[in-house]
């Protein structure tokens, strides 16, 4: 099973932007994916910056996007 997953987070002064993870296979790897995409949009908006509009693919072994 291969599944493209969809995530955004709105901050205070943020309108959600979003981002999508590619071909993600199997649950655990949604999951694992969509944690650090979470981690990673809160870390950017908590910076001043924003998540930008755009397709990634999910790395498995290293866990990242």
């Amino acid at each position: 099973m291969r599944v493209d997953v969809n995530i955004s987070v709105h901050g205070e002064k943020a309108v959600g932007c979003r981002v999508e993870v590619k071909n993600v296979s199997g649950a655990k790897n949604v999951e694992r994916a969509v944690e650090y995409e979470f981690r990673r949009h809160v870390s950017l908006l908590e910076n001043g910056s924003f998540p930008k509009p755009e397709t990634r693919r999910f790395d498995a072994s290293t866990g990242v996007t």
